[in-house]
């Protein structure tokens, strides 16, 4: 006979899967135990509407964007370097951020090759699903990257 569930092991859970989410108003019940959570206030998580694939700013820019809502990292651990930097040529499927979601780190990876013009999330910042992470400038992963006395 398996013991039930402490109902505080029930709550941590909860919470937890709903920070990670977009999720507004949840309400659980469970045999003997109601929970109900709901979040007020603005946006919850990191959003730029003024970046749009549109803009003058971005033109000819890839915008890499996060594939999960989760808690971006740009480095495998605390006090690691950075899996990416400004200026940095990045192939299509390099490692550049992890986000953790649900207390699983997933890795995030470019689907463009390029150099990496603007990085618009922190470490330790919110992102939600799809939003924008990255600008990658796919024009110049071309030739200008080759050593000059390659003829």
């Amino acid at each position: 006979m398996t013991s039930p569930i402490p109902w505080s092991a029930v709550l941590r859970s909860v919470v937890a899967s709903v920070e990670a989410s977009d999720v507004r108003e949840l309400e659980v019940r469970v045999e003997g135990l109601r929970i109900r959570l709901r979040r007020s206030g603005g946006l919850i998580a990191t959003e730029r509407p003024a970046l749009q694939e549109e803009s003058s700013e971005t033109s000819g820019l890839h915008l890499l964007r996060c594939p999960l809502t989760g808690i971006w990292y740009d480095a495998p651990s605390p006090g690691a370097s950075p899996f990416v930097g400004l200026g940095d040529l990045v192939e299509m499927g390099s490692v550049v951020g992890l986000i953790e979601s649900m207390k699983v780190f997933n890795e995030v990876s470019s689907d463009a090759a390029g150099v990496v013009r603007e990085i618009l999330v922190q470490r330790g910042e919110l992102v939600a699903a799809h939003a924008p992470v990255m600008l990658i400038d796919p024009s110049a992963s071309d030739a200008s990257f080759l050593p000059s006395d390659v003829g």
